[in-house]
């Protein structure tokens, strides 16, 4: 049931985030054709707004694992 939930929350997102497109697109042209320098600034926004996600995945990532690992090492010594 959660999966859906996600799924379903993640995919409303979709048709939103799509509709940015052109407006990015425009000010990127825009910011080229003024001779400005605003495109540079556009796409670090974009570079900052994809290592968000890599980011957060990564974290998650690392405390699994590190949970994973303590979960052993306990078994480990209750065995031992």
């Amino acid at each position: 049931m959660l999966f859906f939930l996600v799924m379903l929350f993640l995919l409303i997102g979709v048709s939103s985030a799509d509709a940015q497109c052109a407006m990015c697109k425009m000010a990127a042209e825009n910011g080229a054709q003024a001779d400005g320098k605003p495109y540079l600034a556009l796409n670090q926004g974009i570079l900052y707004l994809a290592a968000v996600p890599y980011l957060s995945f990564s974290v998650i990532a690392f405390l699994f694992w590190r949970g994973y690992r303590r979960r052993r090492e306990q078994e480990a010594e209750l065995e031992a």
